[in-house]
């Protein structure tokens, strides 16, 4: 297991992840990211705002970034009439 950072940046500038999470590997740590992201977004839903221009910096022990995962890869939108 390696531990990888998920650092916040967002419209209210930069928030660093001191904890980290254990994952396997980078598809897991992109799971564990998009799953982040959700969390934050519900929580913004809940006051009426949905921004998508965040993202998280996904960052191994060595300070490397691995992964950036936009919020907007972590939704699909639909917008139109159900049918």
């Amino acid at each position: 297991m390696q531990r990888y950072f998920m650092h916040l940046y967002n419209s209210h500038g930069f928030l660093p992840d001191h904890e980290g999470v254990l994952a396997p590997g980078q598809d897991e740590a992109r799971a564990l990211a998009i799953a982040n992201i959700r969390s934050i977004l519900s929580e913004e839903l809940l006051i009426g705002r949905l921004d998508l221009r965040a993202r998280l910096e996904v960052v191994d022990e060595s300070g490397a970034t691995v992964l950036t995962v936009p919020f907007s890869h972590a939704v699909t939108i639909m917008i139109g009439e159900a049918s």
